[in-house]
């Protein structure tokens, strides 16, 4: 693996990663109580939501 692509791979994996934590912290907030099977769900949810904006920015910012 070349440079270029681990540094491309990190950035992508830091940028999931705010991604996940941002929208899993506003269900969080949002939901109110939480029990474990809302937990696990706001969190596989915010998971494709995070690939789902990370794939609209790749894809905005590619001429």
């Amino acid at each position: 693996m070349s440079r270029s692509t681990a540094t491309r791979v990190l950035v992508t994996g830091a940028e999931l990663l705010v991604w996940w934590a941002a929208l899993t912290g506003l269900w969080m907030v949002l939901i109110g109580s939480v029990d474990t099977l809302e937990w696990v769900v706001g969190a596989l949810a915010a998971l494709l939501a995070a690939c789902a904006a990370h794939e609209a920015r790749r894809a905005a910012s590619t001429p």
